[in-house]
């Protein structure tokens, strides 16, 4: 029970309990309900005037303390901050203004009565209240964690230490007590100087205006001071910040000034809004010999399988299989020499697509670097003859597919006008996907490839029927280097065929892809089909021997006497029409990069032009002068596969033997890492190729010269070993050989040079 008096019910009156009436009550209650409901003012002082560096630290406590009391966290930390920026800046005087001369400057005290009843919430605060002691007036306590701010636990003053230059900050003893204040000290000057940056300026002091405890925008409470890094004399830089040590903490301003960020390498790998974007289906490619942007780096690894499966998946293939029976091979050998030959395969195919993924520049170049920038135009203009006869092949090919067919099925009297319409239109379409270059092409040897996996299936399904097994496994064995003649057979047609275009195709692979993975996509994808219709087209021979002529000679044809469905001519129409546009497609885009690399620069897509022109003019010539595939595949092919052979060599056992990617600029430019002639691999080149040609032979009179080598040893050159044109492989050991035995210490000059 309570009297009005203020004695409790057992009649004690507490200590310090005061007595009022109760007018005196009610008026002390509206006081503080107005209180609680008025904004917190603090009348200009010494810190609102900014003038913290002259507090002594007992002032600074106090003035936190009373922060805390009130609940006002945010406050105690900007008080602080304020503190602690007003001493950096005094410690170090502004340019042409000494330092007395600013502690000298003097600031009008005003003075304000306190109000005895301290309420928690609605503590009015004047610094006046706070004790006149300046900060030598007494030991200094030392620098600690003043974050302690946030939560307030009290820490015992440390010994004093003398005062050094910068200052050092103090250890503010947070007193949580709800003690009463302390009774307020005299008045006393303060020095004037201008606000800190952390106070807004519509918050500045003024002589007859109360700044806010509170700026407008709370701070964030600060864990550690603002510091920066000395980034030398600029004029984004205040005079007032030194460069004693980085991370002084003296070194205390609003925002670190901003630093360039440095600019990658060129060879880099740098991401361009989401990655590499593949180059546009429509838009005519512009790279030419440099290396492809890393922008358009698009291409994975799986890509490369059908960019060389719709090239390779020729029907025409049956027909080779079919000149493997001829040679006399059994069916078991056959599939050994087909087998060979693919494996075979893999050694320029594959290397070949890891020096365009590491260069992002087409094969011809790459070789420069093996043959020297000068000498390379040897070889580039090998492999223009061989892409420029390969193209006619395919070419003619078309051609004579659709006259074959057409005549057959009696859709036309004579084949002269579907084999010129056939050539019209192969090297129409095959020449503009190529002057569009990589972005069409992609996208059309996808679809040709879908296509061209579907109406294979299509025709050995409908073909099966013809198909003896038995009879097939009853073939006997022939000697051992007929199987040595098939597996050259297959490789030269296979392998030796896209060697010098391997590149191409991979110059867009991403530079993080796996290049093992490329080579195993871009071998399994040119030697999987070849594989599947060369053993087809012999066990289709071996079953029924008297069309193993007729499918040697013209596969359109001797599908064509297989009997088959009504509604299949069309079907083995696009089988045999859309692979080969395939093919020709790589070989005209190929063929393109391969004449500038051999100076004539007129750009890639006029190249293109030039070289689907001069493939249609020969194919032309093929289909006006020839009628037998079986002699172009046994002729001219192997004439051109042992010089193609040597060079292979000699390039995989370079790039077997390099550690780093190639020097760009240098497979360009003169003067660079790569010498202009490399002699060794020239002239090992020459001689591998003098070497092959002794040792393979050919039905063609105008190539009887073939085989000397043989004749110098006594053997018949069209018979046993003779006839095994074992000269291509000769040539592509030896060029193996070369950079093994020679060309180590050069290679690691131009790694050394280029690094």
């Amino acid at each position: 029970m309570e009297r009005a008096d203020g004695v409790e019910g057992d009649g004690v009156v507490e200590p310090g309990a005061a007595r009022h009436s109760d007018d005196e009550l009610a008026d002390a209650l509206q006081a503080e309900v107005d209180r609680a409901t008025a904004a917190i003012p603090i009348v200009a002082g010494p810190l609102a005037a900014a003038d913290g560096a002259a507090l002594s630290d007992a002032e600074v406590t106090a003035i936190v303390n009373a922060d805390l009391r009130i609940h006002d966290t945010f406050g105690a930390i900007q008080h602080l901050q304020n503190v602690l920026q007003a001493r950096a800046t005094a410690a170090i005087p502004l340019v042409g203004e000494p330092a007395d001369e600013v502690a000298e400057e003097a600031v009008e005290e005003e003075e304000e009565e306190v109000d005895d009843w301290v309420g928690p919430p609605t503590q009015l605060i004047s610094f006046d209240d706070l004790p006149s002691r300046r900060r030598d007036d007494g030991p200094q306590p030392t620098y600690s964690a003043w974050v302690g701010a946030a939560v307030p636990q009290p820490v015992a003053p440390a010994p004093a230490q003398p005062e050094v230059s910068p200052p050092k900050f103090p250890t503010i003893a947070l007193d949580t007590s709800p003690s009463a204040p302390e009774p307020p000290a005299p008045a006393t000057a303060a020095p004037r100087v201008e606000p800190l940056g952390l106070v807004p300026e519509e918050y500045a002091p003024s002589d007859s205006q109360p700044v806010p405890l509170l700026p407008s925008a709370l701070p964030v409470a600060l864990s550690a001071p603002v510091v920066t890094h000395d980034l030398g004399p600029t004029a984004a830089t205040p005079d007032h910040i030194d460069g004693d040590v980085a991370d002084d903490a003296d070194d205390v301003r609003s925002a670190p000034t901003p630093v360039a960020s440095p600019r990658p390498p060129e060879d880099n790998a740098v991401l361009y809004g989401s990655g590499p974007v593949a180059p546009a289906a429509f838009v005519p490619e512009t790279v030419d010999l440099e290396p492809t942007p890393l922008d358009r780096r698009a291409g994975h690894a799986s890509r490369l399988f059908w960019l060389w499966f719709a090239g390779t998946s020729s029907l025409i293939s049956v027909g080779v299989g079919a000149t493997l029976f001829l040679l006399g091979l059994s069916l078991r050998q056959l599939l050994v020499a087909t087998l060979v030959g693919v494996a075979l395969s893999f050694l320029p195919l594959g290397l070949g697509t890891l020096a365009g993924k590491w260069s992002g520049q087409p094969t011809m170049v790459v070789s420069r670097a093996t043959f020297g920038l000068r000498g390379n135009a040897l070889p580039t203009a090998l492999a223009l003859v061989t892409k420029l006869f390969w193209g006619a092949v395919l070419l003619w090919l078309s051609g004579s597919a659709a006259g074959s067919l057409a005549v057959s099925e009696g859709w036309s009297h004579g084949a002269a006008i579907p084999t010129a319409i056939a050539l019209i239109v192969t090297i129409g379409v095959a020449g503009a996907v190529a002057f569009f270059g990589y972005g069409l092409v992609s996208r059309v040897q996808l679809v040709l490839t879908i296509a061209s996996a579907v109406l294979i299936a299509v025709t050995i399904a409908a073909t099966w029927r013809h198909v003896d097994m038995s009879r097939a496994l009853a073939v006997p064995d022939a000697l051992w280097t007929h199987v040595v003649t098939g597996a050259v057979l297959v490789f030269s047609y296979v392998g030796l065929a896209w060697a010098m275009s391997s590149a191409e195709v991979a110059r867009y692979q991403r530079r993080r892809s796996s290049g093992a993975a490329g080579m195993l996509w871009a071998t399994f994808g040119a030697g999987v089909p070849p594989f599947v219709l060369v053993s087809y087209g012999g066990l289709l021979a071996a079953s029924d021997p008297r069309l193993a002529d007729e499918l040697a000679s013209d596969p359109v044809g001797g599908f064509v006497q297989l009997g088959l469905p009504a509604w299949f001519p069309v079907p083995l129409l696009l089988a045999v029409a859309l692979s080969l546009i395939s093919a020709l497609v790589l070989t005209i885009y190929s063929g393109g990069f391969t004449l500038d690399a051999l100076g004539v620069r007129l750009g890639r897509r006029w190249s293109t032009v030039v070289v689907g022109a001069a493939i249609a003019v020969a194919g032309v010539v093929l289909a006006l002068t020839v009628s037998d595939l079986d002699v172009v595949i046994r002729g001219i092919p192997t004439a051109l596969s042992v010089p193609v052979a040597a060079w292979a060599g000699i390039f995989a056992g370079e790039m077997m033997l390099r550690t780093r990617r190639f020097h760009h600029a240098s497979l360009l430019t003169g003067g660079g890492v790569y010498p202009d002639w490399r002699w060794t691999n020239l002239t090992m080149l020459v001689v591998a190729s003098a070497i092959g040609l002794g040792f393979v032979s050919s039905p063609l009179p105008w190539l009887a010269w073939e085989g000397y080598l043989f004749r110098l040893l006594g053997a018949d050159p069209h018979a046993g070993i003779g006839a095994s044109n074992v000269g291509v492989l000769l040539a592509l050991g030896i060029g193996l050989v070369t950079p093994m035995v020679s060309g180590v210490r050069a290679v690691r000059r131009q790694e050394r040079a280029a690094a």
